[in-house]
């Protein structure tokens, strides 16, 4: 009897520290595509969406157009030639089941209005590692692009193919980093004016082996040598995901997920010596981490964004994000104004109704020549299902203290995967350069596991201009004129004074006939007076559509008349 309570003790004391074990948080133990190397399909039906989805402002461009899965996107405007544009992908033409990654890209030479037939990295530049992964496009100041990549043989490691031909061939490749276990690289040049660093490019990434964590490296001779890794992130264990940009001055700042709590905490380091030494981890945002039902590795990476513009938002910071704080997964940003110092309050960018089990997910941040910002991501708002999701852009012309969102899909897009080894992905991109904003996402419109690399041909979105400082006694929408017109309106409305001596949250949506939401030309606080916004049709059907206006308890839709 007494045996049989011993070992009844010595059961519950190793039942309860197994327990506790599996309760402490098991994130980020090795490499993404180390974790999902595994194989099964997941379908992900599109059966109930309603086939009048009607959502069409943006033409959409595959740039991939292969009939094997693509995904985890990444693009960049050249700042020597903007009318240069690279993109790449992970690329699964030749092998799915099993797989074999390689690298795919293609180039534009009219802004991304038009792509080059795509094509795939020499991975033989590279000897000992057959198989490439997610890439990540660069450029520099004179011109020259870049893909990092991580290259995957008997080790995973960090490399850089380089184009000196804008983006048509890539003929060289520099190995960056092995250790054994190297995983999710950003890439980013300093481009900034005046700083003493000018031109050097970094990387960061996680470490899985060796001396682990987060990691920088840069290179000072256009990507043929690499510095030796220096630690970013304090902690060694539980990181994953960095960002890094080069903001003011040639400083270097870097973002990344830390996944040793219970909730998913946003880490921010900087450094001031060009990459050599970073000062102690900061934490700028924390909240239940999100279920992202699109992604076997359930991941969404932040992603950071320095304004260099010389706008009165010059120097500041900009970090995307998303968790679960509101009950399901939502966008996030949050800003510094005093070079990482200190940091905002997180503000939510989607803007659809608060906690109504819709996904958003997958934010890139950038920010432009004046000061503008754009993020991209995963919206299923519009669809049946948190597994068919629509890309987004969110776009702020006040330095982030409000957002428009445009749904930038022609169609939504399932996220089927053959296996998990090719999964959705991880991530998708945009760059934005003086009016041009190019997004690049994973789409499976195509149907099947057909994953494509898609863009959207995108000028800054129209932002309403204030035209009269009478005071008007009521909140009042014009009539659109011209009415017809072809393509381009103008719509005028009134904000009288607040009796409160506060500003108004002013909203002025598009619809179609049936009552989608197409685009939102206002969304944020606007003093009282006669405001102006012109309305852009160059991308819509002929047909009756309608305008909204809605500040506070007043809301008013007119109708409009597009004639081609």
């Amino acid at each position: 009897m007494i045996k049989a309570i011993f070992l009844l003790l010595i059961f519950a004391v190793s039942f309860l520290t197994v327990k506790a074990d599996n309760d402490k948080p098991k994130r980020f133990s090795k490499s993404l595509d180390e974790e999902t190397e595994k194989f099964g399909v997941i379908q992900n039906s599109f059966s109930n969406h309603t086939n009048s989805y009607n959502s069409i402002i943006f033409n959409n461009y595959n740039i991939s157009r292969d009939s094997f899965p693509q995904n985890e996107t990444s693009v960049k405007i050249s700042r020597k030639d903007p009318n240069l544009v690279v993109a790449a992908w992970r690329d699964f033409r030749t092998g799915v089941s099993p797989a074999n990654r390689k690298v795919g890209y293609s180039y534009s030479t009219d802004g991304g209005s038009t792509w080059s037939v795509s094509k795939l990295l020499d991975s033989t530049l590279l000897p000992g590692f057959p198989r490439n992964s997610d890439p990540v496009v660069n450029v520099d100041s004179t011109g020259n692009f870049y893909i990092a990549v991580v290259c995957i043989g008997t080790n995973v490691a960090v490399a850089v193919y380089k184009s000196s031909d804008g983006g048509v061939t890539f003929p060289t490749a520099y190995l960056v980093a092995n250790t054994g276990s190297e995983d999710k690289e950003m890439f980013d040049s300093d481009r900034t004016p005046g700083s003493p660093y000018n031109n050097t490019m970094y990387i960061s990434w996680t470490r899985f082996s060796d001396v682990t964590g987060i990691k920088l490296t840069k290179s000072i001779n256009g990507g043929v040598n690499w510095s030796a890794p220096v630690a970013v992130s304090d902690d060694e264990f539980g990181v994953q995901g960095s960002d890094v940009v080069v903001g003011l001055n040639g400083e270097i700042y870097i973002t990344w997920l830390d996944g040793n709590t219970a909730d998913q905490i946003i880490k921010f380091d900087k450094s001031t010596d060009g990459g050599n030494t970073f000062s102690t981890d900061k934490v700028i945002a924390q909240g239940p981490f999100p279920e992202i039902s699109i992604s076997s590795s359930n991941i969404t990476c932040p992603s950071i964004a320095a304004d260099i513009s010389g706008s009165p938002n010059n120097g500041n910071i900009y970090v995307a994000f998303c968790d679960s704080r509101n009950g399901d997964p939502d966008i996030f940003l949050t800003r510094s104004t005093n070079r990482g110092a200190n940091w905002s309050s997180p503000l939510r960018v989607n803007n659809d109704a608060i906690a109504n089990g819709k996904l958003q997910c997958w934010p890139w941040i950038e920010v432009n020549e004046k000061g503008n910002i754009a993020i991209v991501f995963y919206d299923s708002r519009n669809t049946s299902s948190n597994t068919i999701v629509d890309a987004y852009l969110a776009h702020s012309t006040d330095g982030g203290l409000s957002f428009s969102n445009l749904n930038i899909s022609s169609q939504p897009s399932p996220t089927n995967q053959p296996n998990t080894a090719v999964r959705f992905g991880d991530y998708i991109g945009i760059d934005y350069y003086n009016d041009r904003i190019v997004p690049v996402w994973t789409d499976e419109r195509s149907g099947g596991f057909n994953m494509e690399c898609y863009t959207s041909i995108i000028s800054t979105p129209v932002n309403a201009n204030f035209i009269s400082e009478n005071i008007p006694d009521r909140f009042e929408l014009g009539q659109n004129y011209p009415n017809p017109f072809n393509p381009v309106t103008v719509i005028r409305y009134s904000i009288p004074s607040d009796v409160r001596g506060q500003t108004s949250d002013v909203r002025l949506v598009v619809y179609n006939n049936l009552g989608k939401e197409i685009m939102t030309l206002v969304n944020g606080m606007q003093n009282e007076g006669n405001y102006e916004v012109k309305f852009d049709g160059s991308n819509l059907s002929s047909g009756i559509y309608f305008y909204k206006l809605q500040a506070g308890d007043f809301v008013q839709t007119n109708s409009m008349i597009l004639l081609k």
